[in-house]
């Protein structure tokens, strides 16, 4: 069965997706996130690399982790 679509890298633009913290003033401070697997990248939408946002990636586990940890103020 094929779905027509084009096929994405792991870490294609098309697969990332921007914070809903956006300010949307159009100053380019968003974050973008993907998740394949058990690993996420992490990137900033004003500087792509290439056909990505991708700047680092991380286990889910840890990236899980460093949310709630900003959601809770221990992280700044």
């Amino acid at each position: 069965m094929s779905l027509n679509r084009p096929v994405q890298e792991p870490w294609s633009r098309a697969r990332f997706r921007k914070s809903s913290r956006s300010d949307g003033s159009g100053d380019g401070n968003c974050v973008a996130v993907a998740a394949h697997g058990g690993v996420v990248a992490v990137g900033d939408t004003k500087t792509p690399e290439g056909d990505s946002y991708q700047h680092f990636r991380v286990s889910a586990a840890d990236f899980g982790g460093l949310v709630s940890g900003i959601k809770s103020g221990e992280i700044a």
